[in-house]
C-alpha cells in the first residue's frame, strides 16, 4: 500500500462515537436547501421519494405519505435514527447522489458543489486567514476543532501533509460508509472522470478552498479498505 497508516497523524479523538444526528441533519439540510435551488422543487420531490424508499428497504420502516418538504423529512429521520444511530447519514447520502445522478447525470457537479460548500459556509470560522502562504496544518486543527463542538465530525480521522502541498485524510470509520456501499454496488458513486464520490472529502475540499482564498479537488485513493484515504490537492 502507498500510503502506510503509520504516516498519518489522527487528530483530536471526539467524546462520542457517533456524531449527533440532529446536529448534523440541521447542518445537512443546509446543503440540501442549496442543491434545491438549482435543481428547483424536482430535487426536493425526488430526493424526498429516494430517502423513503431507502428506510423502507433498507430498515423495515413503513414511512408516512405526508412527508412533502425537506423539513418534514428532517423530523422523520430525525425519529427513524432513534432506533437506527447511523440511518440519517445512510439515508440522506445515498437519495442525494442518486437524485443528482438522476437530474444532472454521473458529474452531478453543480448540485454536488452547491451542497459542500452550503457545509463548509456554516461551519467556516470566518477568522481562518486567507492567504496563500496559509498554515495548512492550522486550518485542519481548527476545522477539527469546529467539527468537535458542534458534534458532527468523525470520532476518528487522521491526516498527512504533502510536500507539494496536498493534504491525505484518513478515515477509518466514516459514519457514510454503508450509504456509499449502496452507492458503489449501484454504480453510481462515480464522478465525471470516474473517480469515486466523497462526502466527507467534498466537505474537506470546500472549507479548504473558503481558508485558502485557492480552488481544490480531491481524489479517493482508498475506498472501504476498511478505511478510506482520499487526497485533497489545490489546483
Amino acid at each position: 500500500m502507498e500510503n502506510k497508516l503509520s504516516d498519518f497523524k489522527m487528530l483530536e479523538e471526539a467524546p462520542y462515537e457517533i456524531p449527533e444526528c440532529r446536529a448534523n441533519i440541521e447542518l445537512i439540510m443546509k446543503g440540501l436547501k442549496q442543491a434545491e435551488k438549482v435543481y428547483g422543487p424536482v430535487f426536493t420531490a425526488n430526493f424526498i421519494k429516494y430517502a423513503l424508499l431507502f428506510v423502507a428497504r433498507k430498515y423495515g420502516e413503513e414511512p408516512p405519505e405526508d412527508i412533502k418538504t425537506l423539513d418534514q423529512f428532517k423530523e422523520y429521520i430525525i425519529l427513524v435514527s432513534d432506533k437506527y444511530p447511523l440511518a440519517c447519514y445512510h439515508v440522506i447520502l445515498y437519495a442525494q447522489i442518486k437524485v443528482e445522478n438522476e437530474l444532472e447525470g454521473s458529474s452531478g457537479v453543480v448540485g454536488t458543489r452547491m451542497f459542500h460548500t452550503g457545509l463548509a459556509k456554516s461551519i467556516l470560522d470566518v477568522s481562518v486567514i486567507k492567504e496563500r502562504n496559509v498554515d495548512l496544518e492550522a486550518v485542519i486543527l481548527k476545522l477539527r476543532q469546529i467539527s468537535i463542538a458542534t458534534k458532527i465530525g468523525p470520532q476518528k480521522i487522521g491526516y498527512k501533509i504533502n510536500e507539494d502541498g496536498s493534504v491525505l485524510i484518513l478515515n477509518p470509520n466514516c459514519y457514510f460508509l454503508e450509504g456509499c456501499r449502496e452507492l458503489f454496488y449501484e454504480n453510481l458513486l462515480k464522478r465525471a472522470d470516474g473517480s469515486i464520490r466523497c462526502s466527507i472529502s467534498g466537505s474537506v475540499m470546500q472549507y479548504l478552498k473558503l481558508a485558502t482564498g485557492y480552488d481544490w479537488d480531491y481524489v479517493v485513493l482508498e475506498f472501504d479498505a476498511p478505511y478510506c484515504i482520499a487526497k485533497c490537492f489545490m489546483i
